[in-house]
């Protein structure tokens, strides 16, 4: 009983109550476009599916993205009068009679402008759920992908059954891979327990398994597995880590559009503030360094799905930008044509 909770808390761990649901919901969304993208080609197709699930996500925050830029723009607009206030109670700033007034004063330049100092967080916010929620699926892509589930099923019933039927080579590996994942001896494998084993061993390990069985319809279902997973060279459900490989470029594109994207974001918004810009800088810096580090430590999959978030909201961006500022060049233009009249 020990040992099966065991294996169940640790290669069959679910997302939990509150993730759990959004991985069901992300893998439903996940499942259709990979059907879809099965349907012409089988090459590339879990990273394509990748790629068309963050698109279609980032086109649904279109809305919030052009508020959340559209607020940067008020601030930058509205930020002499913020300094004006900051100016007259310079020196001061440890009154907390003077704190409150400026506040006062401060909230209602906000409302005065229907800036939303929070308008920035909300992106974030609903990104860190599905981020979470794809962990998973990117995880166990079997468990979400009818296509992939059955390939994994196939190719489990085949090796439980080499290995049931006493081949030895395939029982000594089979002993080697449960001792390293901590499965006692006498633990009752499934065909279900079994996916999750393949998708947690070495990949030289499943070839073996594969080898062993010798049969031309096992290697076959191995041959589509690897290449349903793989994207550019890349295992999508393999984790980066920091070795030195070709994996290595995922962590790098990720910090580097990462940065990219915060550069892109702040260059029309640099506060005038010396604290506020520092604080700033010391975010472009860490954060792209943070996802770097973090994308060595998750699914390759997940790396993919960030890095193509960030393309996307780099051009997204630059086409926004040039919208609001082409917008304030109109005001402008306008304010000035009034005060002549």
């Amino acid at each position: 009983m020990t040992t099966n909770l065991y294996l169940a808390s640790s290669l069959m761990r679910e997302p939990g109550v509150i993730v759990g649901p959004i991985a069901k919901l992300l893998g439903l969304i996940v499942n259709v476009l990979f059907n879809v993208v099965y349907g012409f080609t089988q090459a590339n197709s879990l990273g394509i599916t990748i790629i068309l699930f963050t698109v279609f996500v980032r086109l649904l925050m279109i809305p919030i993205a052009y508020n959340q830029q559209k607020s940067m723009f008020v601030m930058r607009k509205i930020q002499p009068e913020i300094q004006k206030i900051q100016d007259k109670y310079k020196g001061m700033f440890n009154d907390p009679d003077v704190q409150r007034r400026m506040s006062m004063e401060t909230q209602r330049v906000y409302r005065d402008h229907n800036y939303n100092m929070f308008s920035g967080c909300l992106p974030l916010l609903i990104q860190m759920p599905i981020f979470f929620g794809l962990y998973y699926v990117m995880r166990h892509p079997f468990a979400y992908i009818e296509t992939i589930n059955t390939i994994y099923n196939s190719l489990s019933d085949g090796i439980l059954g080499c290995i049931q039927s006493g081949n030895k080579q395939a029982l000594e590996l089979f002993t080697t891979v449960c001792t390293k994942l901590r499965i006692d001896e006498g633990t009752e494998v499934t065909t279900s327990m079994f996916n999750y084993i393949l998708n947690a061993v070495e990949p030289e390990d499943v070839k073996s398994f594969v080898s062993y069985v010798g049969s031309a319809d096992i290697s076959s279902l191995y041959e589509q597995k690897t290449v349903i997973e793989s994207f550019l060279g890349l295992n999508l459900t393999e984790t980066p880590t920091l070795a030195l490989s070709k994996n290595l470029i995922l962590p790098i594109l990720s910090g580097f559009t990462t940065w990219l994207s915060s550069w892109l974001m702040s260059r029309k918004n640099q506060p005038t503030d010396p604290a506020m810009k520092s604080q700033q800088n010391i975010m472009n810096i860490t954060m792209p360094l943070l996802m770097a580090w973090f994308t060595t430590s998750v699914p390759a999959g997940l790396g993919v799905y960030w890095i193509t978030g960030n393309i996307f909201m780099i051009f997204q961006q630059l086409i926004l930008n040039k919208h609001f500022e082409l917008k304030e060049a109109r005001e402008s233009a306008n304010g000035k044509e009034g005060k002549k009249k």
